[in-house]
């Protein structure tokens, strides 16, 4: 029977050991994901974000201490060893990091890079999966295709992307070519593998706006068409708004809230959420003054007592200070952890 839940995490805690003590970067994370679901992990820099989509696809440091599971397809990828992961890093699950021109080998050409992904979707697809314990990695990864269909499927997976000239994009190196047009490489690499879960890193930050938008209208249309699920990382709601089914929010390691688009923006439940979305203005033409949260994320180094939103919480009470909240439902779908609701 196929599983209803591509990613299941449950209970996920990760600490850094560094020279200052230790980091306790997540805590207590428990998230799903559904098969062609767009959900976008939202929060300010610090709250852990990175960490848990390097959590997912196996690069985090060795100084980090994982426990909890990461469920992918019925394998819990916290245990894996270091020589299973080529069986699941790229050809399950993809990644579209933070920096598109640092992701590129820049002596190559575009046409060259694509061609070694498609050759391994090919053996990908003449192999058993994961669950059979097939060995894909390494340099021996099954047959390869003739060069003129390899080109082809090059060329194909350029349009696919919206690449409007791709015999001449596929001859450049990406130097060559703008920010968003070596994103939509990137994400052509990525989904040429035909991942089941893509992870995008913010990867729309080093773009402008219009290019921002081409690049997020193309990935929700994505999800449809190659029937891959997406978790998307990112500190803008507005992008999250945008493309996502469902919005997570994350604050200080912890998840505090978790719904629909539709509820998060217009029945936002925890304060944090709450003071997020008092950030973002309304308009393009709005002339209010748009607020700020106070205050910044707690030291992750510290042991907390309480709610770590308590400092910056215009609801606090002293409950929230002496006890941690717990995560409960509040309404269908919609998740939140703060004692207001208890």
């Amino acid at each position: 029977m196929k599983s209803e839940k591509v990613l299941e995490i449950e209970g996920l805690s990760i600490t850094y050991e560094s020279v200052n003590g230790k980091v306790n970067a997540l805590e207590d994370i428990s998230l799903e994901i559904k098969p062609s679901e767009f959900v976008a992990i939202v929060g300010e820099s610090g709250s852990g974000k990175s960490t848990l989509a390097l959590s997912i696809i196996g690069l985090l440091p060795k100084s980090a201490i994982i426990r909890g599971d990461i469920v992918y397809k019925s394998v819990n990828l916290a245990g894996l060893k270091k020589n299973e992961w080529p069986k699941y890093r790229g050809l399950e699950i993809g990644m579209i990091f933070q920096e598109p021109m640092t992701s590129l080998n820049p002596i190559e050409k575009v046409n060259k890079q694509l061609e070694e992904t498609v050759n391994i979707a090919e053996s990908k697809k003449k192999s058993p999966g994961p669950e059979e314990n097939a060995d894909v990695g390494g340099s021996d990864r099954g047959p390869t295709l003739e060069k003129t269909l390899v080109h082809k499927r090059v060329i194909e997976w350029l349009r696919r992307v919206r690449i409007a000239d791709p015999e001449s994009v596929a001859e450049r190196f990406p130097f060559q070519l703008s920010g968003g047009m070596v994103q939509r490489v990137m994400i052509a690499m990525a989904l040429s593998l035909h991942p089941s879960l893509l992870l995008a890193d913010e990867p729309t930050t080093a773009l402008d706006v219009t290019t921002q938008a081409q690049i997020l209208k193309l990935m929700k249309s994505l999800v449809s068409e190659a029937q891959t699920s997406i978790l998307l990382i990112t500190h803008d709601l507005g992008v999250a708004a945008q493309v996502a089914d469902r919005i997570v929010v994350l604050y200080a390691g912890e998840i505090v809230e978790d719904g629909t688009v539709e509820q998060i923006f217009s029945n936002p439940l925890h304060p944090y959420t709450k003071g997020l979305l008092k950030c973002y203005p309304k308009s393009a033409s709005t002339k209010e003054r748009l607020e700020t949260l106070a205050g910044s994320v707690p030291d992750l180094r510290a042991e907390i007592k309480g709610c770590k939103f308590a400092d910056r919480c215009p609801y606090v009470t002293e409950r929230c200070r002496e006890e941690s909240p717990h995560y409960i439902q509040v309404e269908s779908n919609h998740h939140a952890k703060c004692t207001l609701y208890y």
